[in-house]
């Protein structure tokens, strides 16, 4: 695997991580330039998240709820 590719996840993601938990403004290195994220365009940081996982072959699948109603 790319080690550039993993150490660009892994700030991505922990970036996302903080502007869940609270933060409004979170920053990271993207082609050598701080790129900051907030609630306006925090969904370009969630779709280069996607880009690194696809590049690196890693699946970006989530656990959704089974179909069908509550009886």
């Amino acid at each position: 695997m790319n080690f550039q590719l993993e150490q660009n996840l892994k700030e991505a993601e922990a970036a996302y991580h903080l502007y869940q938990t609270g933060r409004s403004v979170v920053s990271i290195t993207k082609n050598n330039r701080s790129v900051e994220y907030n609630r306006a365009n925090i969904h370009q940081l969630k779709t280069y998240i996607d880009d690194l996982r696809a590049q690196l072959g890693i699946s970006n699948s989530r656990r959704r709820r089974p179909a069908g109603g509550f009886c």
